[in-house]
């Protein structure tokens, strides 16, 4: 075994391949998106690999057969389902606060 010191500090973030969106013309651009698990939590990974230590909120939205679904809100941007961005939905499901709320 080698006596090196691994220095795990100055270690980037790798980006998922999930986070990458590959253009025509060859170009990355590079996107946050939201990841499930089996067990109900959610995560943001930030365009640069890291993760999102603050709160995600999902918000009811109201689809145009009158079911209801769901959008996540996190750093300030939405996402859909399968955790993409997307752009604030117009449909968002509101509801009175109650007393003491």
């Amino acid at each position: 075994m080698s006596d090196e010191i691994l220095d795990f500090q100055n270690v980037k973030p790798v980006v998922p391949e999930t986070n990458k969106i590959y253009e025509d013309d060859g170009s990355v651009t590079y996107i946050d998106r939201i990841y499930g698990d089996i067990f109900g939590g959610d995560k943001l990974i930030l365009k640069d690999g890291t993760r999102y230590k603050g709160k995600i909120e999902r918000k009811s939205i109201k689809r145009e057969d009158g079911t209801l679904g769901y959008v996540n809100f996190a750093n300030n941007k939405w996402f859909d389902r399968c955790g993409m961005p997307i752009d604030k939905p117009n449909n968002l499901v509101t509801r009175d606060k109650k007393d003491g709320e």
